[in-house]
């Protein structure tokens, strides 16, 4: 049935004559190029599934299981990962066909060796909660929607009496499948897989049903057709067919559960019992429209609007749903039941902890709550640690640091209900003395740290780690002195201060040390190779100004205001001449800043402790028109669950969390006329900009709710209060 006549069908904003809404300004291809690693598919804000096309599952840049350089694909998923380094899910593929069944998928540069079928860009669209696509090799229009725990896909096939559906639980991105299983009965396909990857050793149960009844079906294993309509092994499929007449939809319901197969149908049962896919996609996207609608943004470009609102998208799109409807998940390789929140996974902390949760704590409140409830379960409830990076309720130990504790301080800083704080403490305490592999050394350094007061430069990232954990260290002092916890705190003040350990005053840098306390020879800084085993990513400079809790003693460290802002000008101003291999996660050079590796996401902002605040917002206006794109590239790397993102929609607004864990942010120079935040609260926080205009990028007076502002800096519970923060722009500093 190959060469059929193409069909196609609108996106959604395309047939809305009504003024254009957040909802219509996401472009869910944003992303889907270069290295940014986004998936276009289907979901809702937090959700559990991720219901999205793969065109194909190795490589680094197939992270997301799709990008945007291919032109076949293999069928649609249900589990995908949002703008990461690494990958695993891609749970429990779906492939449309029609003609004689084929049960691979074949490779990218010969579709017809499996069921994969070509696509073309023109005959594809995506908003938020709906994904659609023309497969040309079969003429089979598929759409695609989800609820929180259920992906449903509706596809209309052409006139044929062999139209296919292949339901495939060996597809994995990147992960290995240990076992899978089918289970073929009346109008339903069961199974499971099991798999081992980047988020463990773990199941994935699922439930499919179909609107319409099989013509016939049958399963596959160990590389042939098998008569049992009941098969298990390590490569078990599924598949159905039906009679079906010219623009015939067929619908099909796909419930997950990481638990049991009871759970899937659990969740099926709640979720999507009695609702087709209109129904469904209906519901998609009065979610969306709620969030979206949380900022209202005004001025500015078409192409603004859609990176501002499409990257508000992203930031919704981790961390995930991980639990049935019963409350039961896993943790820790453990089962557990919520009690009193909703449990999540997919924590990208060394991200996201800079300014994504910090976004969530002024829109999003109450599911700030469940987050840090989530995280301090894993050792209230598994009896475990907080994770570094967790996937499906795994620590795979990716990146340094200990950031849960940040995310938890700053809600708590910021008084957020609902955190026991004796259960808080311990579980950040704990994480602060357990040593995690965290590097290529299988080293985390922790122990030295406490000992030595810094990471020796024999551990891989010494600089780096030691940085991150004196910024923790930091975090977890705040809570314990809020506690009356005078012991605790002063225990994590001196280990708050461990920076001091590893600034070399002869380099004005935080530099690698020797355990027996000598200074590191001199490094090579203009080879990358020299850097790496130091710093995250061979990213020398960026945490040259990594200080986030002691900005003013960073300050003093590099010889006063004078030599900080000379500092600063040096890092945006010097070419960046290298040699060696660059690691993939340094991009987005500025002079030697580099925007695409996020622990230098707020110096930017550093002159605004300088005498010229103007240069903070000169750069803003720079790295907003010149590192984000409306295209399917859209920024220099890896967008990371949303950091990236989040960076763009702060300083659009005109103010940045310098320091997660102070209730304040920096000021800095908004990118639209006004922005309408409406709070949980139910009272609204709006950002004026007077007179902002292409040349006005300068910021001339700052006013709160008619009082001028004489600092830089704006207090959170003055945004929670609601009220107006009013800036007037000027051509000149």
């Amino acid at each position: 049935m190959k060469g059929l006549l193409l069909a196609m069908v609108l996106p959604l904003s395309v047939m809305a004559k009504t003024p254009k809404q957040p909802y219509d300004y996401v472009n869910p291809f944003l992303g889907t190029g270069g290295h940014v690693h986004n998936y276009p598919g289907a979901t809702l804000p937090f959700g559990g599934i991720q219901l999205s096309p793969d065109t194909d599952v190795k490589g680094w840049d197939w992270c997301s299981g799709y990008h945007y350089s291919d032109s076949t694909m293999m069928g649609f998923s249900h589990t995908h990962l949002s703008g990461t380094g690494w990958a695993d899910l891609g749970d429990i593929l779906l492939m449309p066909t029609t003609g004689k069944l084929q049960m691979t998928p074949g490779a990218k540069n010969r579709p017809d060796d499996g069921y994969r079928s070509r696509f073309s860009h023109k005959h594809e669209s995506a908003a938020p909660g709906y994904y659609q696509v023309f497969l040309e090799d079969y003429g089979v229009n598929a759409e695609l929607t989800a609820t929180e725990r259920v992906g449903v896909h509706r596809y209309t096939f052409p006139k044929s009496n062999e139209s296919n559906v292949i339901i495939d639980p060996t597809s994995k991105i990147f992960g290995k499948v240990i076992e899978t299983s089918v289970r073929i009965e009346k109008n339903e396909v069961t199974g499971y897989c099991l798999s081992e990857g980047w988020g463990g050793r773990r199941y994935t149960y699922f439930v499919a049903t179909f609107s319409k009844p099989f013509a016939s079906s049958g399963t596959w294993i160990g590389d042939a057709m098998n008569a049992s309509k009941d098969v298990k092994g390590k490569d078990a499929k599924a598949w159905v067919r039906f009679a079906t007449a010219k623009g015939e939809k067929i619908e099909v319901k796909v419930a997950l559960s990481a638990i049991s197969l009871e759970g899937a149908r659990a969740n099926m049962a709640a979720e999507a019992a009695g609702k087709n896919f209109s129904k469904v996609l209906a519901e998609a996207k009065t979610k969306w429209n709620k969030k979206l609608n949380l900022i209202v943004v005004e001025g500015g470009t078409e192409d603004s609007k859609t990176i501002f609102y499409t990257g508000l998208y992203h930031c919704y799109l981790a961390p995930t749903l991980f639990m049935d409807v019963d409350g039961k998940y896993i943790a820790a390789g453990k089962t557990l039941k919520a009690k009193g929140f909703t449990n999540y996974s997919t924590w990208s902390h060394w991200d996201t902890h800079r300014a994504v949760h910090p976004l969530f704590t002024i829109i999003e409140q109450k599911v700030t709550t469940d987050f840090a409830n989530s995280l301090i379960s894993r050792h209230s409830d598994a009896a475990d640690h907080m994770p570094i990076w967790e996937l499906c309720g795994f620590d795979n130990m990716c990146m340094i640091g200990y950031h849960t504790v940040s995310l938890i301080w700053d809600a708590i800083a910021k008084d957020i209900p609902g955190i026991n704080y004796d259960k808080a403490l311990a579980a950040m305490k704990d994480a602060s003395v357990t040593e995690k592999i965290s590097s290529s050394d299988g080293k985390g350094g922790i122990l030295e740290y406490i000992n030595l007061g810094y990471v020796p430069s024999h551990i891989d990232k010494s600089v780096s780690k030691t940085l991150e954990y004196s910024y923790d260290d930091w975090c977890i002092e705040q809570l314990a002195r809020k506690m009356g916890r005078s012991e605790d705190a002063k225990v994590y003040a001196k280990r708050a201060a461990s920076f001091e350990n590893i600034f070399n005053p002869a380099k004005k840098a935080f530099y690698p040390k020797y355990a027996d306390g000598r200074w590191h020879e001199d490094l090579n800084m203009s080879d990358w190779n020299a850097l790496t085993p130091h710093y995250i990513s061979g990213n020398f400079w960026d945490y040259e100004f990594y200080l986030p809790h002691a900005i003013d003693r960073l300050i003093e460290l590099k010889g006063g205001k004078v030599a900080f802002e000379q500092s600063l000008d040096t890092l945006f101003n010097t070419e960046l001449k290298m040699q060696g291999e660059q690691h993939v996660d340094i991009s987005g050079f500025f002079g030697k800043y580099a925007h695409g590796d996020e622990p230098g996401h707020n110096i930017p902002y550093l002159y605004n402790y300088t005498k010229s605040p103007w240069k903070t917002q000169a750069l803003i206006r720079k790295i907003c028109r010149e590192f984000y794109a409306n295209d399917p590239v859209s920024m220099p790397n890896n967008e990371d669950c949303g950091q990236m993102s989040a960076w763009y929609i702060f300083s659009s607004l005109g103010f940045y969390p310098m320091c997660p864990g102070m209730p304040e942010y920096t000021i800095g120079a908004p990118q639209f006329s006004k922005a309408t935040i409406t709070l949980e609260n139910g009272k609204r926080f709006v950002v004026n900009a007077k007179n902002l205009s292409d040349k006005n990028m300068y910021v001339s007076k700052v006013s709160l709710n008619g009082k001028p502002i004489s600092s830089w800096t704006l207090l959170h519970k003055d945004i929670i209060k609601g009220g107006e923060l009013t800036f007037e722009m000027a051509d000149k500093p």
